[in-house]
């Protein structure tokens, strides 16, 4: 099977093998991330409403933003969807008070800021991946819509009716 030369069947280098081996190796494990990774539920393409939190942003940069903005992830440059809802309401800060308690507060000139948008993605175990990125409640994503980005937090993802 392997003769003095170091060559499988008299043909094969097996330096050569294992170089051939560890580089499909490596264009599969590529392909599995490019796709996004496994854990994929469902499959196909569904559209889904995710909701982004900011509890303080000056009010300029909310001003900035208007429904049927497109919205990206900043960071990344990828187009998520269109800007369905914007809430606005008083900054929400925490400042201690003289016993050193944390005592909610709002903040001149600022604002707290929900922007919900309509995504097309793929249900994960985690969330929703879109364009091969995942996103899940809890993670901090850059966002831009209108003439404003700021920095934000998923607070909610939910399957739009069928």
């Amino acid at each position: 099977m392997i003769d003095r030369d170091a060559k499988i069947l008299g043909k094969v280098n097996i330096i050569d093998a294992l170089i051939i081996l560890v580089l499909v190796g490596a264009l599969a494990f590529g392909i599995y991330q490019f796709r996004g990774g496994g854990g994929i539920i469902g499959g196909e393409m569904r559209t889904f409403y995710i909701t982004f939190f900011t509890e303080a942003t000056e009010n300029f940069i909310v001003e900035g933003m208007s429904i049927g903005d497109n919205l990206f992830d900043h960071a990344r440059g990828l187009l998520l969807g269109a800007v369905t809802e914007i809430d606005i309401a008083d900054a929400i800060v925490w400042n201690a008070d003289q016993h050193g308690n944390a005592v909610r507060s709002s903040k001149e000139g600022f604002s707290s800021l929900r922007v919900t948008a309509r995504i097309n993605g793929t249900p994960s175990d985690h969330g929703v991946l879109v364009a091969g990125n995942r996103y899940g409640i809890g993670m901090n994503v850059p966002i831009r819509a209108g003439q404003s980005a700021v920095l934000t937090r998923i607070s909610g993802l939910r399957e739009a009716d069928r």
